[in-house]
């Protein structure tokens, strides 16, 4: 296969990324299409991971890999999007090649270290300053605000900042440490940063977690370089330093959990992306020692989609972004930094006599399967309605809803009082008022409070007309009273989710991210 056959079924493949990706941004709301496009490099990152049909090892990397040579190295491409002459947005795609004689991490610090010659400020968390931050982020390997804070975090811990003295602001430049490291041989270079970012990733869990010191340390992660496991291992042994066997919780019936047997699922998924966020994401789209790979393809409907219902509340993506492959390899790259044998066996290997066109026709049923999807949605799209939400004893408290007319009214109703953090509400009343404004009330199954009952309801059934202000009492407390006022009814866009929050008041962005910690 010569170079340019290689290179175009390279953009046959990853244009899937693309155009899927670029189809459901489009469609969201103008506000977030420009952060959207921004996280659109960790997003591909992800996908580039991630099998294209299920329970197979046809990740893009996977695939793509069979047409290099991958001796002592990793080849992979990188995402950046770009305005073009014509002031039109692009994605464009790069060829990095990671080695022990050329690695992109090591020029990226060198660039952020530069950057502090002759000196630079920095913000109270110790990033970069936003112009600062742009600058640097079109000249690094990844375009990505994370990959730029992980950098910048490791040169704070390696003592790579000098500070200076500022008066009300902090200013650093680059340490005589920084010089003396850049002196090294690139491979002690890589070697320092593998145990770098061990111990980050230790801390980080220490810290975000409330863990006891001895909890975790450098070693903890480093043994999973060494001796590599499966991700659920990796839990495990997690939890079984926090004296939880959390496999027997895997192992029970969800009905025969305790709530304190929930709050510590809970934690799974939090340290779920906390591994990944830490430990996986940056061994293999920073370090490139590891090669993850996750067997349920993207859904770009959704994720898309919970994206950008994420920046209109200005909530931290890294549910989204962050999330824990199956397994993970060792690198060709990784097995000669961690002096593994280079034979053991790779489970991601793929075979050398299986053609690009043989490929195609396995994951073309996924593709099929995702346009059924998309056509059905198309077909059945109902209208959807507007309400302004907000709580009657303080109107700062507010959020802009949309829901489909097919949606079920006591779904709705709960979900409006989690939105307000009134959790696990099961008896309310809905008052709306009819044609002659008297009040029309109705509750759930089970409930007293009135004869009509909204569990075999959709939004639809209900007589709604613009303005009409409909008032939502939960449990009977007129304390708690959510007020809902219909704004507009209109078609739906098959590509947005629904319901789904438009918009809401700066006091309740404040409120939900009190807890956002990652």
């Amino acid at each position: 296969m010569n170079q340019d056959q290689c290179t175009a079924q390279h953009k046959q493949l990853l244009h899937l990324f693309t155009t899927e990706y670029e189809k459901y941004v489009s469609h969201m709301d103008k506000e977030t299409q420009k952060e959207l496009r921004q996280v659109a490099p960790m997003v591909f990152a992800k996908w580039y991971h991630t099998t294209l049909a299920p329970d197979t090892i046809l990740s893009p990397i996977n695939i793509i890999s069979l047409d290099f040579d991958t001796e002592n190295k990793e080849k992979v491409y990188t995402l950046r999007t770009v305005v073009n002459e014509e002031n039109k947005l692009e994605y464009e795609f790069t060829l990095q090649t990671y080695s022990m004689a050329h690695h992109p991490i090591i020029k990226d610090l060198q660039l952020i270290l530069d950057q502090c010659t002759p000196a630079c400020s920095l913000d109270k968390e110790g990033q970069f300053l936003p112009d600062t931050r742009n600058v640097l982020l079109e000249k690094l390997s990844l375009c990505d605000t994370f990959y730029l804070e992980y950098l910048t975090m490791l040169c704070h811990q390696m003592g790579f900042f000098q500070e200076l003295p500022a008066i009300h602001i902090r200013k650093i430049q680059k340490s005589n440490t920084a010089e003396d490291f850049f002196t090294l041989p690139l491979e002690k270079q890589l070697h320092i940063l593998l145990d770098e970012a061990c111990y980050l990733a230790a801390q980080r869990f220490l810290h975000v977690m409330d863990l006891d010191s001895d909890t975790l340390d450098i070693d903890f992660f480093h043994n999973f370089l060494t001796a590599p496991q499966t991700v659920d291992n990796i839990f495990i042994d997690f939890y079984h330093r926090l004296q939880i066997d959390i496999r027997s919780l895997w192992e029970t019936p969800p009905e025969e959990l305790s709530e304190e047997d929930h709050s510590l699922l809970s934690s799974f998924l939090f340290a779920g992306i906390m591994l990944d966020k830490w430990f996986l994401t940056p061994m293999s789209c920073f370090l490139r020692v590891i090669r993850p790979i996750s067997f349920v393809p993207i859904d770009f409907y959704r994720l898309v989609n919970n994206l950008s219902g994420m920046i209109l509340m200005n909530h931290n993506l890294s549910p989204e972004l962050y999330s824990p492959a199956s397994y993970y390899s060792m690198t060709a790259l990784g097995k000669s930094l961690c002096e593994l044998d280079k034979t053991a066996e790779n489970k991601q290997a793929m075979p050398k006599n299986i053609s690009f066109e043989q490929i195609l026709q396995v994951i073309l049923p996924e593709i099929e399967s995702r346009l059924y999807k998309e056509l059905n949605r198309l077909e059945n799209n109902t209208d959807i309605l507007q309400f302004y939400v907000g709580m009657e004893q303080d109107t700062e408290l507010w959020k802009v809803v949309e829901a489909e007319t097919s949606n079920n009214l006591h779904t709705f109703c709960r979900d409006l009082c989690a939105a307000f953090n009134l959790e696990n509400v099961q008896d309310y009343v809905l008052s709306i008022p009819d044609q002659n404004a008297f009040p029309i009330k109705y509750s759930p199954l089970g409930s007293k409070r009135s004869v009509n009952k909204t569990n075999h309801l959709t939004l639809g059934d209900i007589p709604l007309a613009e303005h009409t202000q409909i008032h939502l009492i939960p449990e009977g407390n007129t304390m708690d009273t959510i007020i809902l006022v219909m704004q507009k009814k209109q078609p739906g866009d098959a590509y947005l989710t629904y319901p789904r929050v438009c918009k809401q008041s700066e006091k309740v962005t404040n409120l939900e991210q009190i807890d956002e910690i990652y």
